[in-house]
This record gives C-alpha cells, structure tokens and sequence, in this order.
C-alpha cells in the first residue's frame, strides 16, 4: 500500500486552505488543485510498503508522540517550490506552530529509522501543498501576491493533536485517502 505520515488540519482550516485555492484557481491554469479534505502537512511519504511496513510506521507514531502535547498552529503564506518562477508545487506555510511540528517530525524520522526505513534525507519544510503545477512555465509571483495570506481568518488557528498514517489509493477520479492509525499527542491541561 502507498503510504504517508501526516497532520491534517480540521475541516475550517482546510476550508480557508481551499478558499485560498479558489483564489488562485483560474480556467486552463494547468494545476492539479488539492482537495479540501485532502490537505494537510505530510510529515514523512513512505511510498509503496507491505503489512509490516504499516504496522512498523504506525508503531513510529506512536513513539513519537507520547510526551508532546498537542500545540497551536496557524495557516500561513504562499510560497512555492523550487520557487515562484517555473513552481512545480503551490503550497501554504505555516505562521505559526513550525517549530514544534519540525520537532514532530524529527521525533518521528528518528522513530521510523528504529524500525528499518532509510532515513528521508530530503529534510522537512512544513508546507499545505495546494496545487501540482502540470506546466512549470507559468510565474506566480503576481497570482499569489494578489491572493494575499488567509493567515489572518481567524479559522486558519488549528490544534495539532495527532498524526495520522494514511493509505492513499490512486484511481481515475484522483487519491483515495484511508486513514488507518492515528497516533495522539498528549492533551493539554
């Protein structure tokens, strides 16, 4: 199964992700535009693994989370990779909450490295992708500078609370999005 490690946000930080998208949006753009029940900040993309392989990311999960507690966070702006001219990925960072998720996510690298995955090497840069470019040729600079930051709607405030191990199934109509595990972070008091 393809699988992924990821903190999605709740549905009314998703929907001001998506309003962001629908200010981007534009007839024939050539963006593969993400869904809004799709976004989230993936933490480590695991790919194609068997049974164990779910078992043992999972069990990374939930090691590296037990003594966290769960932490504020806030949408934050645009950007693109590798950057605004010729972007391949449009994406939402973070305003707010980078640093603990960063943290999370290095808890979980060190975890999953235990368990027998190759490190990701790639490093991680909390990133919402909102859209894959089909035609790097476009330069948005402009397009997203006249979009402005959704940072300030008061629904892009979101708790961290978990992780979530997903399947994702690839079919016609776009990704199927299964979540199998979530792993907890500790309540706060």
């Amino acid at each position: 199964m393809r699988c992924f490690l990821a903190v999605f946000p709740p549905p009314q930080a998703q929907a001001v992700a998506a309003r962001a998208i629908e200010s981007l949006r534009r007839p024939g753009d050539g963006v593969s535009w993400v869904r809004p029940d799709h976004l989230h900040y993936t933490l480590r993309f695991l790919g194609d693994i068997d049974e164990d392989g779910a078992r043992r990311a999972g069990e990374a999960a939930d090691e590296a989370v037990p003594d966290l507690q769960a932490f504020e966070a806030r949408l934050g702006s645009f950007g693109a990779f590798p950057g605004y001219k010729g972007a391949r990925v449009i994406w939402l960072g973070l305003g707010s909450g980078a640093e603990p998720l960063v943290a999370l996510a290095k808890r979980l690298e060190a975890a999953l490295g235990r368990r027998g995955f190759a490190p990701d090497g790639r490093g991680f840069e909390p990133h919402l992708t909102l859209g894959r470019v089909r035609d790097a040729a476009g330069d948005w600079p402009q397009s997203l500078a006249a979009a402005g930051s959704p940072a300030g709607d008061p629904a892009a405030r979101f708790t961290v609370d978990a992780i979530a191990c997903v399947e994702s199934t690839l079919s016609p109509k776009g990704s199927i999005y299964r979540v199998w595990k979530r792993a907890e972070l500790a309540r706060r008091v």
